[in-house]
């Protein structure tokens, strides 16, 4: 029976002692995003929201790793094969790999008009969750054998890195998803040994336990340590434009005084006029000169675009510039104003703009010194509809772009707005108040953003944020959406382009 989850409904159940399943023949990106938005409902009200990505990546792997067992029956079954048999099995996987796996989204037709299903089964007693997958096709020797040989491998890395020196075997199942999964229950606090997989001759189970109580593994690593070596050795920001952002963080300084500061110093002054009109902030009517960028912008605006400046020096001096992280801060700033005019949140505005401006500040330091590692990263992701980027890094590295750069931006003093933005923009769950609202802001924005430069998909996005602040509910009215907001950032960037000439 094909169902989908209705988290309100399935929390009420939980709570009410009752078990509850859900029964599907295919995984779609839709199933993914409703399972991900139900761990949410489930968690939150355990008080274990800071785990909703890691159980949800180790899920979401399970799903698909059943989805893939059950398409390969069918297809054996299909070929008139017989799985069991060496020779026909050895045969067949090669056949199964070029016409399945490659052309994964053509096999819902196939499954949903079999015997096969895919069941998540959950419980919940005393604020612990117990999750069960479940498929109707049983594990053959040489699979258990294969996913039993990763799940022990796993326990002798480290880290992630590792890992991927270390990948011989990249037959289905007993690939790096289940060294990923291994690493986060470790590192989590959950724990390798609440993660089991069993086969009775009929099914195939993976269960999971989300315990009460969870102790996170601080990673430490050389990479780590050269990470955070690296940083700690960067300069502070210019004194130049720290005595001005001193200036404009007080509420008694004269305008024409700190428009006389910036002016001082021409190429300055050229950063603040071009941010000043740039995508992110170019609702506001054109600025020609410094005082009246100070008028219009704000001081607190140009306090927070003296640190956009700040960081740009700092960074394009130490490493060169890395156009492909600035390229897409600048749409994200434009995406982020645009969805808080949208969402009448207008106060939130200002800040979400240049939150979206320096949300990704650690990436530029992790591009620049592990480029790469980092690359490898973001390979694997593709195509994996991804939620969360920054499990990789914090598995890989010991420490993911958000928290190395709020680290950043706490050793340059900036305000903790910018601090917290920068800190969870893939967090936004978790975010602590008063910035919770702006957070969801850059986080919908950096998403989207996302979608638009090809990186992640519609359903990676939370339903119930995207809801909240846009009132989209379907794929067809966001892709309507993006397009309209795609066609006023490339006008924006036109007339900045004219401007600064």
């Amino acid at each position: 029976m094909e169902a989908s989850i209705n988290s309100e409904e399935i929390l009420a159940k939980l709570q009410n002692g009752d078990d509850v399943s859900v029964t599907y023949q295919f995984i779609t990106d839709e199933v993914n995003q409703q399972v991900y938005a139900m761990l949410i409902h489930i968690l939150a009200n355990i008080d274990k929201l800071f785990l909703v990505e890691v159980v949800y990546t180790v899920i979401k792997e399970a799903l698909m790793n059943a989805v893939k067992a059950n398409a390969k029956r069918e297809y054996f079954t299909r070929r008139k094969l017989d799985i069991t048999n060496p020779v026909q099995y050895e045969s067949g996987m090669r056949a199964f790999l070029t016409d399945i796996i490659m052309n994964w989204n053509d096999q819902e037709e196939y499954l949903k008009g079999s015997a096969y299903y895919v069941c998540i089964r959950m419980r919940l007693k005393n604020q612990e969750l117990m999750m069960i997958i479940e498929n109707n096709a049983p594990l053959l020797p040489e699979e258990q054998d294969r996913i039993q040989k990763r799940i022990d491998s796993a326990k002798k890395y480290n880290d992630l890195s590792d890992a991927f020196l270390d990948m011989g075997d990249n037959q289905e199942s007993a690939g790096l998803g289940i060294i990923l999964s291994q690493l986060l229950l470790k590192n989590s606090g959950i724990g390798q040994d609440r993660f089991k997989i069993s086969s009775n001759g009929k099914e195939t189970r993976v269960s999971l336990l989300v315990p009460d109580n969870t102790v996170p593994v601080e990673i430490s690593n050389k990479l780590k340590t050269k990470i955070l070596n690296e940083m700690e050795g960067l300069p502070p920001l210019p004194q130049s434009l720290t005595k001005i952002i001193n200036l404009c963080s007080n509420p008694d300084s004269d305008l024409n005084m700190i428009a006389n500061e910036i002016e001082k110093n021409p190429a300055l002054s050229a950063d603040i006029l071009k941010l000043s009109n740039s995508a992110g902030f170019m609702s506001r009517q054109r600025v020609s000169t410094i005082l009246q960028a100070v008028k219009v912008v704000g001081l607190k605006n140009i306090r927070n675009l003296l640190y956009v400046t700040g960081v740009r020096k700092v960074m394009d001096g130490q490493y060169g510039k890395v156009q492909e992280v600035w390229d897409h801060s600048n749409r994200t700033s434009y995406y982020a104003r645009y969805i808080a005019n949208e969402s009448g949140k207008l106060k939130y505005g200002d800040i979400a703009a240049v939150g979206g401006l320096l949300h990704d500040l650690g990436k530029l330091l992790l591009l620049s010194i592990e480029k790469n590692l980092f690359n490898k990263l973001i390979a694997y992701q593709k195509g994996k509809e991804m939620n969360n980027s920054t499990l990789l890094e914090e598995i890989s590295l010991g420490i993911s772009h958000a928290t190395l750069g709020s680290q950043l931006a706490k050793k340059w003093d900036f305000p903790e707005d910018l601090i917290t933005i920068i800190d969870y923009h893939h967090k936004p769950f978790i975010t602590p108040e008063p910035y919770k609202e702006v957070v969801e802001m850059v986080y919908l924005a950096n998403m989207m953003s996302d979608v638009q430069e090809s990186k992640r998909g519609y359903f990676t996005i939370d339903p119930g944020i995207l809801n909240k602040f846009l009132g989209i509910k379907d794929k067809e009215k966001f892709d309507s959406f993006i397009e309209r907001i795609e066609k006023g950032y490339q006008i924006s960037i036109a007339e900045e382009s004219a401007i600064t000439k």
